[in-house]
């Protein structure tokens, strides 16, 4: 049950539409700047954007899912799936990770951002932090 304010209006809840909308929105911005940034390379260069935006796209999922999907017993998450799905799937821990690398490349690796957008994706169709 969803404790309420003591005064004033209820919160709407994280699943409400206008949520999911405006994290579509991010996402789709997101996507279109990368898209942007990508249009403007060609070669190798290119090729190599593109398959480092699709790494990171994947990169939340597959840092999640596989490591739980292994360990995995009769189809039951491990104690510490949640901990790790929640980990790869939050804005800080990507903003902590993409904010490293720029300081240690001294360039932002753009394509990384890619990874941003799906924390953002997931969240406009409904998948939320695991609770466990």
């Amino acid at each position: 049950m969803e404790k309420q304010p003591k005064w004033g209006p209820g919160y709407q809840p994280v699943n409400a539409v206008l949520y999911r909308i405006e994290y579509a929105m991010l996402f789709l911005a997101v996507v279109a700047y990368l898209g942007w940034r990508g249009a403007q390379l060609a070669g190798s260069d290119s090729t190599a954007y593109w398959l480092a935006f699709v790494f990171w796209i994947i990169f939340p999922d597959l840092a999640a899912f596989i490591p739980i999907g292994l360990a995995s017993r009769n189809r039951q998450w491990p104690a510490w799936g949640s901990r790790l799905y929640n980990t790869v799937h939050t804005v800080v821990v990507w903003a902590l990770v993409f904010g490293m690398t720029w300081l240690l490349f001294q360039s932002p690796n753009w394509p990384m951002m890619a990874w941003l957008g799906h924390i953002w994706a997931d969240r406009a169709v409904g998948y939320y932090l695991r609770v466990r």
